[in-house]
């Protein structure tokens, strides 16, 4: 039987009546209240230099390191930080800082949480109908008899991890086309491949799919009415952002498609992504 390690309530709630298309959670470090967005595209944890001076980690110096627009970001290595996750006391390895975004500190957002890296053998259950973060111990039935009790009218895709960083790398395709290694990515905005992943006419207008963390702007060219071909499941995207290039991957699926799906993920790159979609998902039997 899965074994509940946490849960607790996922927020989109930025102060003012603003919200932001990211999920983050409630966190206490060192004694001071923040939020951190849980950001399965980001394979490391990082906080904000500005958070970490002000509850006197200690910051080294590190190497350069590129956001997800490929721009240059200064980082600095804080090692082992003990964050609390509402009753719950974490450990997290490897902690990076970057200079703070611009809206972080207004915003009150003082890092990023990787899901995947939060718990050395827990899943990690990223709710995004429910608006709930859970991590369960247990083995991948009982996380499947989990999910499936949880969420009985979700249809649940048993995803392969593809090769490639920690983050979270499947199979996808957008139809008619082959399938490409692609990113789920609760962190991202808006759902987007690259011009080689869809070989065709892509004129449309440019459009923003989103910010790095260096503060560099995504853009690519806006096309409609396409559908994602994933897992087992034929999704409806009305807008799709054909990129030139992308780091790594040729595909990102983001919170305008995993926003009201349940997305379970771990660090464990040979056990699958279960991902819980809802049944206005079409499905389909691959042919090709």
């Amino acid at each position: 039987m899965a074994r509940t390690l946490l849960d607790v309530p996922i927020t989109f709630d930025v102060g003012d009546r603003l919200t932001t298309h990211a999920p983050m959670v409630h966190a206490t470090i060192h004694g001071t209240p923040t939020k951190l967005i849980v950001d399965t595209g980001s394979d490391v944890h990082i906080l904000t230099i500005e958070l970490a001076e002000q509850v006197g980690l200690e910051a080294e110096p590190g190497e350069a390191g590129t956001d997800s627009t490929g721009a240059s970001v200064p980082s600095w290595t804080l090692g082992q930080v003990p964050v609390q996750i509402a009753d719950q006391a974490f450990e997290l390895q490897n902690v990076v800082a970057i200079t703070a975004p611009a809206p972080f500190p207004g915003w009150g957002i003082g890092g990023i949480l990787s899901p995947q890296k939060l718990h050395p053998t827990a899943w990690a259950v990223l709710d995004l109908a429910a608006d709930r973060f859970v991590l369960l111990d247990g083995d991948e039935a009982d996380l499947t008899a989990w999910l499936t009790a949880r969420t009985p009218a979700m249809q649940l895709l048993r995803l392969a991890r593809a090769e490639g960083d920690d983050t979270i790398l499947v199979r996808a395709a957008i139809d008619p086309f082959d399938e490409v290694v692609t990113m789920l990515d609760s962190g991202g905005k808006r759902t987007a491949f690259t011009a080689a992943a869809v070989p065709r006419d892509a004129a449309g207008p440019r459009t923003s799919s989103g910010r790095g963390v260096g503060g560099t702007e995504h853009f690519g060219a806006e096309i409609t009415d396409q559908w994602l071909l994933v897992g087992g499941a034929r999704v409806s995207l009305p807008t799709l952002i054909i990129e030139q290039e992308m780091e790594g991957r040729d595909g990102l699926i983001g919170m305008d498609v995993l926003r009201g799906t349940v997305l379970t993920v771990s660090g464990d790159p040979h056990r699958p992504v279960i991902w819980q979609v809802p049944p206005v998902y079409t499905s389909w039997r691959p042919d090709r």
